[in-house]
């Protein structure tokens, strides 16, 4: 039986493998991060490639490593990571990503959950002095999480992922943790919407939301908690609006911009509800077409979290076959009509006998349609150059967007912004890495400093400079008609497809981007 999960996986396992330093006479013996071991272009180790032990526990508990690679050796791995993951964590108990001393709360907490998930899987095969001696390293990765929080935006799946640290923690240890996971818990479903998404800074984001569900469902599995299971399964009920006919999922429509799928938690989640089955039964069907963007498009920063996930669903693949042969729930795009807005979101989906419409609201009106021809238009809005060279742009996510929706059309007013995105000049990164080794390893400054790169380049909305007033048929593909409104001189850009914030996890090849469209 072929599990294109478990394929994925095997197709990248060499590439994951090659990142770590395996050499025991060197400092830096067990560290995946090969721009810091290997390269030497970056002074500190990006702790995310630690918690690749998570996965390949996975495959040995599930009886599912490659014939090449030896249980023995995986093992010996393993424990090479967690010790070199001993040797990173800094005085305070933290891990980084981007900077020296940065104290990332979702790093630290992602390494914590992923080592946590290696020794919960590999109970049988650890000595209990080993067992002791991974919990020991883990252990002040937990104490950062319960002093410490993340403040600098409201991120959903940052914070499921501790979540699910925390509660994992005092079911393997019995040691103060859950408490606090829960407090996070409460915070995650105060912010989660009625109509069923978690918040990725301003709104909803498809593509997060399959990682945010990934973390939340690990934590259902240690709680079997009532009311996580309930914002679950609700959850899954906005996503499904969001995969597309051809297997795809996401966009610039989303607060983030981002097509990825992770399938680990979605594939738990079948077992409790049937549009999780409907979910994984068709997004299965695209993993070896490489129509989202999945383990193989995704870079060596996103790559450990999402080889996890994989692992995750290739290992109950086999098991939940009956369920994913299941054909009992039908996906809103395969439906003979649809007619969902959802405003809080700012999104309307609309089905019809030509085709699958998704428009964002609160973007100014992006436009994805997929015919039922096969082909699809992608528009995500207008792009103009002043003289100055500064871009301005109706996309950038704003919730008061003004919009008039009657039977065959939508007009939407949104307010033209300049693009957040910028390129760094050696000398503002030679400012901030001084900053970093020196006033940012206090707290409260790095902190601050945090909250104003984010304003600065995800969710900045001054010096508008006009409107946009675009009017959308729901009947006709190519029918986008738009009024730009300002007094300043401009240069339209042909841009039909553009992100204007920076946002690392943007921009993944699928197979679509290559397709004559």
């Amino acid at each position: 039986m072929n599990n294109p999960f478990l394929s994925s996986v095997y197709r990248n396992l060499p590439r994951l493998l090659a990142l770590f330093d395996t050499d025991v006479s060197s400092a830096t013996c067990g560290l995946g991060d090969r721009f810091h071991w290997a390269w030497g272009l970056i002074d500190f180790a990006n702790g995310t490639f630690q918690g690749a032990a998570h996965g390949l526990a996975r495959l040995i508990h599930s009886n599912l490593l490659p014939e090449y690679l030896s249980e023995a050796s995986t093992l010996n791995l393993i424990d090479k990571i967690f010790l070199g993951t001993e040797r990173i964590v800094r005085v305070d108990g933290s891990l980084e990503e981007a900077f020296p001393y940065e104290g990332s709360y979702c790093v630290t907490a992602l390494v914590a959950y992923d080592l946590l998930t290696t020794v919960q899987l590999l109970e049988s095969r650890l000595a209990e002095e080993k067992r002791v001696k991974y919990l020991e390293i883990i252990c002040p990765l937990i104490k950062y999480l319960i002093k410490t929080n993340e403040n600098h935006a409201f991120i959903s799946n940052h914070l499921a992922t501790s979540v699910a640290a925390l509660v994992k923690w005092t079911k393997l240890t019995g040691r103060e943790g859950e408490e606090h996971g829960f407090e996070i818990l409460d915070r995650i479903l105060e912010k989660q919407s009625s109509e069923g998404w978690f918040l990725e800074y301003e709104g909803a984001d498809p593509g997060y939301q399959t990682l945010c569900t990934y973390y939340l469902a690990d934590a259902l599995e240690t709680t079997n908690n009532s009311k996580l299971k309930e914002s679950l399964v609700r959850s899954l009920d906005f996503l499904s609006f969001f995969i597309h006919p051809d297997a795809s999922i996401g966009g610039e429509y989303g607060s983030r911009n981002t097509r990825f799928y992770y399938p680990g938690g979605i594939a738990y989640l079948m077992r409790f509800s049937s549009t999780a089955v409907a979910i994984s039964n068709y997004m299965s069907k695209g993993v070896g077409e490489f129509s989202f963007v999945g383990l193989d498009a995704i870079d060596e920063p996103n790559l450990i979290p999402m080889f996890n996930s994989f692992c995750w669903a290739a290992s109950l693949y086999s098991k939940e076959q009956k369920s994913i042969n299941d054909d009992e729930v039908i996906l809103p795009c395969h439906r003979a009509s649809v007619d969902k807005i959802f405003p809080e979101a700012g999104l309307l989906v609309l089905g019809r006998e030509r085709g699958y419409k998704i428009i964002s609201i609160h973007k100014g009106g992006v436009v994805f349609d997929f015919r039922k021809n096969g082909s699809s238009i992608v528009n995500t809005g207008v792009a103009l150059r002043l003289s100055t060279g500064i871009i301005y742009t109706n996309q950038v996510y704003n919730s008061k967007n003004e919009y008039l929706v009657n039977e065959n059309e939508i007009t939407i007013r949104s307010s033209l912004y300049p693009a957040a995105k910028r390129e760094f000049k050696p000398y503002q990164m030679i400012a901030l890495r001084v900053l970093n080794i020196t006033l940012m390893r206090n707290y409260y400054i790095r902190e601050l400093v945090k909250k104003i790169l984010v304003k600065l380049l995800i969710t900045r909305k001054d010096k508008f400079i006009g409107f946009v007033d675009r009017k959308i048929s729901f009947n006709n593909a190519n029918d986008i008609l738009d009024e730009i409104i300002t007094d300043k001189k401009y240069e339209l850009i042909n841009a039909n497809r553009f992100v204007p914030i920076h946002m690392a996890s943007k921009g993944y090849w699928q197979k679509q981007d290559t397709e004559i469209r």
